[in-house]
């Protein structure tokens, strides 16, 4: 995606694509995702060393991703984006050598899929709103969750030394 889409949007389109797939990959299907968030989630809270601390240190981790996300959407339209070049740049398809398999093994893409299929699935001419919006609440909150357990579990590992 990132080769097929920065010569139009510019250099910010990688970390921005990156901290999309950070913040709603679901963890609970996607290992990778998890052992990012708990890997960051322990060293803060190692570095914490208490509980409240560990707390405090994994929900700014979360909300520094989501800062970083808006940052990079900000610098992508800052630079001026041409919409008439991205169409053409969608239109054309993705870079030779890559796939329609390839585009749809991206994480946060089989996550869409899922939901979207198990949406239709459902049956009824109109989609419940509930049913669209509750997995992307999930993926919201299943990192920040994940992040704030595992950092009191590493301030439990390594706590605050006395003086």
């Amino acid at each position: 995606m990132v080769l097929w889409l920065a010569p139009t949007l510019g250099n910010y389109i990688r970390p921005t694509l990156v901290m999309v797939n950070l913040l709603l990959v679901n963890p609970l299907t996607n290992i990778t995702m998890m052992a990012v968030w708990a890997g960051a989630g322990f060293v803060g809270g190692v570095m914490a060393g208490t509980k409240k601390g560990a707390f405090v240190v994994g929900f700014m981790t979360w909300l520094s991703c989501i800062g970083a996300l808006l940052f990079c959407v900000y610098l992508i339209f800052t630079g001026g984006v041409s919409f008439t070049l991205l169409g053409e740049a969608l239109m054309t398809g993705p870079p030779a050598g890559t796939s329609l398999a390839d585009l749809l093994g991206i994480p946060l893409l089989q996550d869409l899929l899922s939901q979207f299929v198990s949406i239709l699935s459902g049956g009824g001419l109109s989609p419940d709103i509930v049913a669209i919006v509750t997995p992307f609440i999930i993926w919201l909150i299943v990192p920040v969750i994940v992040v704030i357990v595992a950092g009191i579990v590493g301030a439990i590992v390594r706590p605050k030394e006395e003086f």
